[in-house]
């Protein structure tokens, strides 16, 4: 199975900002920082990570298509999955203007354990809404990340589109899209791309 790392300067002082000031009170913590204190996530290098190695390796992609009662499986070929993961791509929240836009939360949770990195904005006219980044701390190796979510909404004419988008680190992407004209009933269509046979 791939394994994509995330670097261990990154997650390191992340899971210091989240747990050093409750160590030995509680198994779980959580802080609020603002773009100018510590470096976000780079989700679209880890996107871009993802797809450079079912590239490189050759993998079978599948992909799985509903809409309403019309469900459609085929294989796909890679420069199509690539072409279907944009939506993960569009928006990089790093790079200004969007990284002042975006406040990191940080919330480690031992029991699991897990490292959660949500980036959330006031800022309504931006589509990008939201951005979850679940990590899994490893003592040995360096922190692998296990998923990531994205929630956009956005008016397209006139229908308001909403995405929610999930990314399973080496197994598949899914992106839920809802249509909506006017007072019209939702359309949703659901795309699922998957590259690990077990899936």
């Amino acid at each position: 199975m791939l394994k994509i790392f995330v670097p261990a300067l990154l997650v390191t002082a992340s899971i210091l900002t989240a747990c050093g000031n409750n160590q030995g009170q509680a198994d779980q913590s959580s802080t609020d920082t603002t773009a100018t204190e510590n470096a976000y996530f780079p989700v679209t290098g880890f996107i871009h990570s993802q797809l450079t190695a079912i590239d490189s390796l050759q993998l079978p992609v599948t992909k799985y298509e509903s809409t309403g009662d019309k469900k459609d499986t085929a294989a796909l070929s890679l420069a199509d999955c690539r072409l279907l993961a944009a939506p993960f791509l569009e928006y990089d929240i790093t790079a200004s203007p969007l990284r002042e836009k975006f406040k990191e939360n940080s919330f480690a949770d031992q029991s699991i354990p897990s490292i959660t990195f949500t980036y959330h904005t006031a800022d309504s006219s931006l589509a990008l809404k939201r951005v979850d980044v679940v990590l899994s701390p490893d003592p040995v190796q360096t922190d692998k990340v296990k998923s990531v979510y994205m929630e956009k909404l956005y008016q397209q004419q006139d229908t308001l589109v909403e995405e929610k988008m999930f990314w399973k680190a080496d197994h598949y992407y899914q992106v839920i899209r809802s249509k909506q004209v006017a007072s019209g009933k939702p359309v949703i269509s659901q795309l699922k791309v998957v590259w690990d046979p077990t899936e």
